[in-house]
């Protein structure tokens, strides 16, 4: 996560949020960043509040989604948890630069992200019935993008081939991602990207093919195995690519080491082509 910890700018910040508020009456129209919920009292004066570039909203249905984006035009907006169904509301934030929505249970598919010509960073996170990310293809000005499953539930999709039309990526997440096809190709399209960071759901294969085609972008899987930060017990290697094991690097030495060698002749097979 080098990347986000030099560019904090394209991502939100738990520790920096403002105080909540559930009622809008009497909060200065000149406030440039706001938390609220769908529920907060005189939502309309959003309306006035033409300063406001920073925004937070928590646990929305689709009624006070629509109406609260009605209101306003941040450069940047995190919403988490929601009822919403119709994304397409966000297609009318015009100024939005940094967006982040989590925990979503109903929508099946995203919004024409062609409308948000500003828009840099995306994050999009639990979309429990998401299937179609067909439309982050007109993202084209996105240089993050940030894409992950819930805790409990993976985000499914047929193939990445939507991904290889962000030109101008330079960070890419993926995490608790199950891709029908396995493959990692679409991502060798992007020679911006200057980190990548995937679970470990791929075969082996892939990501070694990948570590040839982006040889400059940094991830932690270019490479036979991760040594873990938070052992498992004793287990502290994981080996690269699904299904693949969790080992003991002092006592694993001749297994860790085949799997190096393996890996390092998917590369040359690579190389060579």
């Amino acid at each position: 996560m080098l990347f986000l910890k030099e560019h904090p700018q394209y991502i939100f910040r738990i520790d920096e949020r403002p105080p909540f508020v559930d009622d809008l009456a009497d909060v200065d129209e000149n406030s440039t960043e706001l938390l609220i919920q769908g529920k907060t009292k005189n939502i309309e004066r959003l309306k006035s509040f033409c300063n406001l570039t920073k925004l937070w909203i928590y646990t929305v249905n689709q009624n006070e989604f629509n109406k609260i984006l009605s209101f306003v035009n941040p450069k940047m907006l995190s919403i988490y948890e929601l009822k919403v169904e119709d994304l397409s509301a966000i297609s009318s934030l015009k100024d939005l630069e940094v967006l982040a929505l989590e925990w979503n249970t109903k929508a099946q598919s995203l919004w024409d992200i062609s409308k948000n010509t500003s828009l840099k960073s995306l994050a999009i996170k639990d979309f429990s019935k998401l299937n179609d990310i067909t439309p982050l293809q007109n993202g084209t000005r996105l240089e993050l993008l940030d894409l992950s499953g819930g805790d409990s539930k993976d985000l499914k999709l047929n193939n990445l081939q939507t991904l290889k039309y962000l030109s101008n990526l330079k960070y890419l997440g993926l995490s608790n991602i199950k891709v029908q096809d396995d493959s990692l190709e679409p991502i060798s399209k992007l020679k911006r990207l200057q980190e990548l960071e995937i679970s470990n759901q791929f075969p082996t294969e892939e990501y070694a093919k990948l570590s040839v085609a982006i040889p400059d972008t940094k991830c932690d899987k270019f490479k036979a195995y991760v040594n873990l930060v938070s052992p498992i017990g004793e287990e502290d290697v994981m080996v690269v690519g699904k299904r693949k094991p969790f080992l003991i690097s002092k006592v694993d030495v001749k297994k860790l080491q085949k799997y190096e060698e393996q890996f390092i002749r998917y590369q040359e097979k690579y190389k060579s082509n």
